[in-house]
């Protein structure tokens, strides 16, 4: 889950529970007022009964009754009760109206004045008089259809309300969180788009002092170290490497002519002979540093010029063969395309160093230095395989076999820097093509080169 996805969870949630509160509580709100306003009435309701019948003397229970039944603000399913000091129902407005009440409730009564109970869809309330002569309990029960109705339908009101504004609050949450933070995916997008050869690339900055500002404004810091460090970085190793090339090579010449010199004294000879082989593997380490310099150096690819893959393969191939005379060389060229398609656009120099270092690569770790090479020719793409016999990595290697000065577990007692794979790499990169490893079978290596057309 992402930071909009999270913001807008939350501030839908916090929303939808602060509103629920609020309307549960409009809802009780009402709901007492209703219980009071009812309350109300029935007190008035038993006020008036008892004083008709007992202040009134002309007035009996039969007129009582009557009056009961036609008054202007007669309750809906109105009943009442009213009993003497002895506990006797003495009076009983509807007949066919179910309202019981215990002795022991009609004690409470009397000793808290009056009393107000909900049974079911009834409202019922209770009243103690104490009069010159008698006491009296009155009990009036009645149904709040209205009320209940109103309360119902507020109900619903606040139900319905509830759901659309959580509704319409999380759909705008997402909205809004969405375009308030579109100038950080922006700003995401710009950075992804940054790799080393464009680290001179600097974030728009906008007017705006909020914190996506703040943070491009400190990328661009940031970035402005980085470029500085790579740049310091890159002179330091094209000018090491240049430096270097002079004297190694001024050393190589002359350890070749003192072996010359002294090849019949094998004292002498043997120890120079492994001074040379060290001192061509420093020349080797110090012309790939060169090289990989020369290559991150370059800003942009230059204007790159149609060449013919299987040209430059074979003219690899044979430098390597002069290279070790029981270097053996198999090509095929296998066609999936409406036609065939063999040539790519790129610097000739530089491809033929990234093959001859593979074919070299795949003869010294070959058990019967044969290498096969496969070029397939498709529609969009032009793919050259690479396969030799002989012992293969451990797999935890393959994904570091690219890295500069990395090397795998089957490179064991064989001479090497570490750093071909590693120009490879950087030269198919440079051509904006794709170098993988494989283990096809047992005992077997494979090199894979996509190039898009």
């Amino acid at each position: 889950m992402n930071l909009k996805q999270r913001f807008s969870l939350l501030f839908s949630t916090l929303f939808s529970l602060l509103l629920a509160v609020v309307m549960v509580l409009v809802y009780t709100l009402f709901a007492n007022f209703r219980n009071d306003e009812f309350k109300a009435r029935l007190a008035e309701k038993a006020e008036t009964t008892f004083r008709l019948l007992v202040d009134v003397k002309e007035i009996d229970y039969q007129l009582l009754k009557i009056i009961d039944k036609n008054t202007i603000n007669k309750l809906y399913s109105e009943k009442v009760l009213i009993f003497n000091d002895s506990l006797q129902l003495i009076y009983s407005s509807i007949d066919d109206t179910l309202v019981t009440w215990s002795k022991d409730e009609l004690r409470l009564i009397k000793k808290r004045k009056t009393v107000f109970r909900k049974n079911g869809i009834f409202d019922t309330y209770g009243m103690y008089y104490d009069s010159k002569y008698r006491d009296y309990y009155v009990l009036v029960s009645a149904e709040d259809k209205y009320g209940n109705r109103k309360l119902a339908y507020l109900y619903y009101l606040l139900l319905g309300a509830f759901c659309v504004a959580s509704i319409a609050v999380w759909i705008l949450s997402f909205y809004l969180s969405k375009e308030a933070l579109k100038p950080l995916d922006d700003l995401r997008l710009k950075i992804s788009e940054i790799t080393d050869k464009s680290l001179n690339t600097r974030l728009t900055i906008t007017a705006k002092r909020d914190e996506i500002t703040a943070l491009g404004h400190s990328f661009n810091q940031m970035l402005e170290r980085i470029h500085l460090a790579y740049n310091r970085q890159k002179t330091f190793t094209a000018n090491a490497s240049h430096e270097l090339r002079t004297p190694i090579t001024r050393i190589v010449a002359q350890l070749e002519n003192l072996i010359q010199e002294y090849q019949n004294q094998s004292a002498i000879h043997l120890p120079l002979k492994r001074i040379s082989d060290d001192a061509y593997q420093l020349s080797d380490v110090v012309s790939s540093l060169l090289l990989l310099s020369k290559i991150e150096n370059s800003a942009s690819p230059k204007a790159f010029q149609s060449i013919r893959l299987d040209e430059v393969l074979f003219t690899a191939a044979e430098r390597i063969g002069q290279m070790f005379p029981d270097f053996r060389f198999h090509f095929e060229i296998e066609n999936t395309a409406q036609q065939v398609q063999i040539e790519v656009l790129g610097d000739e120099t530089l491809l033929g160093i990234a093959f001859a270092n593979l074919l070299k690569n795949a003869y010294q770790y070959s058990d019967n230095h044969t290498v096969t090479c496969v070029l397939l020719s498709a529609d969009t793409f032009l793919q050259m395989t690479i396969t030799n016999t002989g012992p293969t990595p451990e797999l935890t290697d393959t994904s570091h076999l690219f890295n500069s000065f990395t090397r795998g577990n089957n490179a064991q007692h064989r001479e090497g820097s570490g750093l071909g794979l590693s120009i490879v790499q950087r030269i198919i990169a440079y051509h904006h093509a794709q170098i993988t490893y494989h283990i096809p079978s047992i005992n077997t290596n494979q090199l894979v080169i996509t190039f898009h057309l």
